[in-house]
């Protein structure tokens, strides 16, 4: 269905929960208004924003070009490159894939040498001239076929907006001097953090050496790195606007010089003094457990000596539970005028609820997890999902031994009720299932890495920007990154906020009732995905299965798949599917006849698999079978059996037993 259909329901109050539905031929004919007393809790629809690469290690956000609209930088790890993807505009559909611009990547990619291991990256105007530039970091690679190993902090000047999407007018300035080689970057924020009015660099890292926890004054070697840390340190910009592009003239100044990881520190002003002091949780794959901590530093005094000296630092929670690289979300949860800190545990979240006193002081509120999101985690944030004036909790999931399963939620929101956010009035909400699937490779999987918030479809409500960083549809293939296609299953994607806008409900018109496959009413596993990468699909997008296993296809009930809601004037229907059939999907031997069906439901029992047919070049309506139903609702399943099943539509039709048209 169009989205013209649903555009007016941006302009219905949100409290009232009035909601329209659509109906089968596009148009609304008037007879297709519901009215829904509750919140839309179905799973978010997921668009994929940059999907070509491999390992989307992070993302940065900034107007680039200068549209009005977030732009996003990912750093590709696998496929080392820096990578924008522009926000196509007030008149293009944001679901469809966006415009990139390759703004680096190394010339030449022969050797294992040449790679350069990208970690984080950012947006900021480094060098004053008014235009946005890239800044990147770098690390240190104990597998340099895979990542390249290149560790500093790299600068690339930017042309303005009106050549931002010129691949050529990026120039690359290389690594300022004073970092190469001297730790592992792996996050990287720009700050004026002197009070200049220039733009600085804050980064984090780790070790330069994997494993290493104390090399010793010898600076020896260490898992083959130097043994350096990167600790947290901001990066100062030269006074003088001239200078400014020399990177040698930039001075790198210790916050913490003898942190073992600084990934996913944040800006927060802590002591309310008006001035930003950082926040960090400290575990990583190098951190011994007694010493992972939450804690923060404290800002000496915007634009005085001390803030090039170590910051002091105060310690919140210290505790051995902690999953490697988990991220702190900063807010005024409860509302009472002071900053407040979550992180999370396997089991737990943690909420520092900051007393507001002098000194600081936090308590720890802890949250059981809800069972579907008791799981390796890292990214978590404090946001207000749902607008209505209270801050709500958001999380994402990492893989366990290279998956996360159906039943758990890779991504969620959690809402409080009562009078104060405690640790048993929580309620959570699905964004996205996990994906169950498993890659070929034994360390690699679902793994969600970072996160922002923005509208991106400008329909009044907050939807979710982020990036997967090991998720690949063709994770069998041993081949180094500059040998590699490039195909990924998923990158870089946003998730559409539906929150208040009824779940999609299809109407019998005619005779017939038409259903575009990635508008769901709703999604019980994550088994499909939407895609847009083979063209001639209708509405803005298809849906695949990404089952990966060999041998044979699952059973009808092994998944719980797709579900649309239709209201029928009862009969005898044929279903119809839309469908396309790769000829090679993924590298485990899928595609053609091995790909070729997926299952079909009503009511929860099968019709019939999609027929086998082989290698399909185009897109197809092919018939699945014939059910008798009762006049009223109904709902149309689609479940997994071969992977690799791409549908684009489903269609009931009563009388003739041809295809449907377009």
């Amino acid at each position: 269905m169009a989205r013209t259909e649903f555009s007016m329901l941006v302009m219905i109050p949100l409290l009232s929960l009035i909601a329209l539905t659509g109906c089968s031929d596009g148009q609304d004919d008037g007879n297709n208004v519901a009215i829904r007393a509750v919140i839309n809790d179905a799973p978010w629809p997921m668009h994929a924003i940059d999907s070509r690469f491999r390992g989307g290690n992070g993302i940065g956000a900034a107007d680039v070009d200068g549209d009005g609209f977030t732009d996003y930088v990912t750093n590709y790890e696998f496929d080392q490159r820096f990578e924008i993807a522009f926000h196509p505009g007030a008149n293009a559909d944001a679901r469809n894939p966006w415009p990139t611009t390759t703004a680096f990547v190394p010339a030449v990619l022969e050797t294992p040498e040449d790679g350069i291991n990208p970690e984080s990256a950012d947006f900021g105007d480094v060098d004053g001239d008014g235009a946005l530039d890239l800044v990147a970091g770098q690390g240190w690679g104990e597998l340099p076929f895979w990542e390249g190993s290149e560790a500093g902090v790299r600068v690339v000047w930017g042309p303005g907006p009106e050549l931002a999407r010129d691949a050529t007018a990026w120039q690359d300035a290389g690594r300022i001097p004073a970092t190469v080689e001297d730790g592992h970057f792996h996050w990287v924020r720009t700050r004026d953090i002197n009070g200049d009015g220039l733009t600085d660099i804050v980064v984090g890292g780790r070790v330069h050496g994997g494993s290493a926890i104390d090399p010793g004054s010898d600076g020896s070697d260490i898992a083959g790195g130097n043994g350096r840390r990167a600790g947290v340190r901001w990066i100062e910009a030269p006074a003088d606007k001239s200078l400014r592009r020399d990177l040698a003239r930039w001075s790198v100044h210790a916050i913490d010089p003898d942190q073992l990881s600084g990934h996913g520190f944040v800006f927060v002003d802590i002591d309310s003094d008006g001035d930003e002091d950082i926040a960090l949780a400290n575990a990583d794959f190098d951190t011994p457990e007694e010493e992972e901590r939450v804690l923060w530093y404290e800002n000496p005094g915007v634009g005085t000596s001390a803030q090039r000296e170590p910051w002091p630092i105060h310690e919140i929670d210290r505790r051995s539970d902690f999953d490697g690289k988990p991220q702190i979300g900063t807010g005024d949860l409860d509302a009472d005028g002071d900053m407040d800190l979550v992180t999370a545990t396997r089991e737990e979240i943690l909420f520092y609820r900051n007393s507001g006193s002098i000194p600081v002081l936090f308590e720890r509120i802890t949250i059981p997890k809800d069972p579907r999101t008791r799981y390796f985690q890292r990214p978590i944030r404090i946001v207000d999902i749902d607008q209505d004036g209270r801050l709500d909790i958001f999380g994402m999931l990492v893989h366990e031994n290279r998956t996360i399963p159906y039943e758990l939620a890779a991504a969620f929101w959690m809402e409080w009720e009562g009078d104060a956010p405690a640790a048993d009035n929580w309620t959570t909400h699905v964004v996205k299932w996990g994906s169950g699937q498993t890659m070929f490779l034994p360390t690699l999987g679902e793994k969600w890495d970072q996160v922002e918030f923005d509208d991106v479809d400008r329909d009044g409500d907050l939807d979710i920007v982020a990036n997967c960083e090991e998720w690949w549809e063709d994770g069998g293939r041993l081949v180094p990154f500059w040998q590699s296609p490039g195909l990924s299953t998923v990158a870089v994607v946003w998730f559409e906020n539906r929150l208040f806008e009824a779940p999609y409900r299809y109407v019998e018109k005619d005779g017939s009732v038409h259903i575009e496959a990635e508008n769901y009413t709703n999604g019980h596993d994550g088994s499909w995905l939407e895609r847009n990468t083979n063209a001639g699909y209708g509405g803005h997008g298809y849906m695949v299965d990404h089952n990966t296993l060999s041998g044979p296809g699952r059973s009808f009930d092994e998944t719980r798949g797709l579900e649309y809601a239709v209201q029928l004037e009862g009969g005898i229907y044929q279903v119809w599917v839309r469908r396309w059939i790769p000829s090679v999907w993924g590298s485990l031997g899928r595609g053609g006849e091995l790909s070729d069906s997926a299952w079909i439901g009503v009511d929860g029992v099968s019709v019939d698999t999609t027929p086998e047919g082989g290698a399909e070049v185009e897109w197809r309506w092919v018939r699945v079978g014939e059910v008798n139903l009762t006049p009223g609702e109904h709902n149309i399943q689609v479940r997994v059996h071969e992977g690799g099943s791409a549908l684009d539509a489903i269609a009931l039709t009563r009388g003739a037993n041809k295809p449907p048209e377009g």
